[in-house]
């Protein structure tokens, strides 16, 4: 097992700064769907793909993806079809949901396949810019970690304790959390067996991100709060170490790491590591889901709006009196959302003024 240098960084003066909010004239935005029924959770690619559900028949979910030039539906069944991700050639992963099992779908462009088997549920699906797939599942006595490499399916995990949530970066580097018999503990594959196990502690450790340079992040309870910790390659730094509850870090590629957390115990703020701490929010209404991108830019969604950082400034995206929510942003700064209509959920794209907006068909699914 390797060993790891710990630090505690987080005792050193984080930045606190007012960052002024302007209104969205830097950017442009159009609304990709206009229907009767909920689209949401959209994710976007840096080749500008865009996956979403749509409640097509209004009964069960069905999946689409903007591929650049149209607007393709993957699915077409009576099942629920859900959390798709996709990547920057424009592939697609998802689970479904038959009534009886979970499947894993993989769209590669032109076909889709089955991953996995029939015989047991399979979650929680991920996909980097090389088509390798990795989710968990269950092997009839707990879950495992499973990565589609493209040909073949690796079991990365096997034994008597559940793991769960793996995430992966481009060089087929794989992180999760796995059960060691009294609490939840971080693992990381690098392309052999077995794997490292970077935490080693009496605490349930959650949620890890990686990123393309193989640094990776996650949340720790601490017996009191929640904590952010990074490991960079070789040290484990602890981010965060204050009397609050820190969740869902997200880091880029070149290691920056962007959480919420109730700093003032009134509402959430947002907060980035980039080498130095700064609080990106201070307001009083509840900040939360932040997502970075490669140039340190950072998109949430605050008192039901979306905003974004772009490293100097807050840009405020939307201002209405609907329910804005779950950004998403690609390293060109195109924005992602699902956004209320006053009937239902519907998916809105924004960019800078400076770039072309994608001709993307407005997708009607009313028939």
């Amino acid at each position: 097992m390797k060993n790891f240098t710990f630090l505690i960084l987080a005792s050193l003066v984080v930045t606190f700064f007012n960052v002024p909010i302007s209104a969205a004239a830097s950017y442009s935005t159009a609304q990709i769907t206009n229907n009767e029924y909920d689209d949401d959770t959209p994710r976007i690619s840096d080749g500008g793909h865009v996956v979403w559900r749509g409640k097509k028949n209004g009964s069960n979910f069905e999946i689409f993806l903007y591929n650049g030039s149209t607007t393709i539906q993957l699915t077409n069944n009576n099942y629920d079809d859900y959390t798709p991700q996709v990547n920057s050639n424009g592939h697609v992963v998802w689970r479904e949901w038959n009534g009886t099992i979970n499947k894993i779908f993989l769209y590669n462009g032109s076909t889709t396949i089955q991953l996995g088997d029939n015989t047991y549920h399979n979650y929680a699906p991920q996909i980097n810019s090389n088509g390798y797939v990795v989710w968990y599942g269950w092997d009839g006595l707990d879950n495992e970690i499973y990565l589609y490499n493209g040909s073949t399916t690796i079991q990365l995990t096997d034994n008597n304790k559940n793991d769960y949530d793996p995430q992966i970066n481009d060089s087929g580097h794989v992180v999760w959390r796995g059960n060691d018999g009294s609490d939840f503990e971080i693992f990381l594959y690098e392309g052999s067996l077995p794997a490292t196990q970077l935490t080693t502690n009496t605490y349930a450790d959650h949620g890890p991100q990686i990123g393309n340079n193989g640094h990776v992040t996650w949340r720790r309870n601490d017996g009191n709060d929640w904590e952010i910790f990074l490991y960079n390659g070789s040290t484990i730094a602890q981010l965060t170490n204050n009397a609050f509850d820190d969740w869902e870090p997200k880091i880029n590629n070149n290691g920056h790491v962007v959480w919420y957390g109730c700093f003032d115990g009134a509402d959430n703020e947002i907060y980035l590591y980039n080498g130095d701490w700064h609080t990106l929010t201070i307001n009083t209404y509840d900040d939360r889901n932040p997502q970075i991108n490669d140039n340190g830019h950072v998109v949430w969604h605050g008192t039901n709006e979306i905003f974004l950082y772009n490293g100097s400034s807050t840009v405020q995206l939307t201002d209405n009196i609907y329910n804005e929510q779950f950004p998403e942003i690609n390293s060109n700064g195109h924005v992602v959302w699902e956004g209320h209509d006053g009937s239902e959920y519907e998916i809105f794209y924004a960019v800078p003024v400076n770039q072309t907006m994608p001709c993307i068909p407005l997708l009607l699914l009313n028939n």
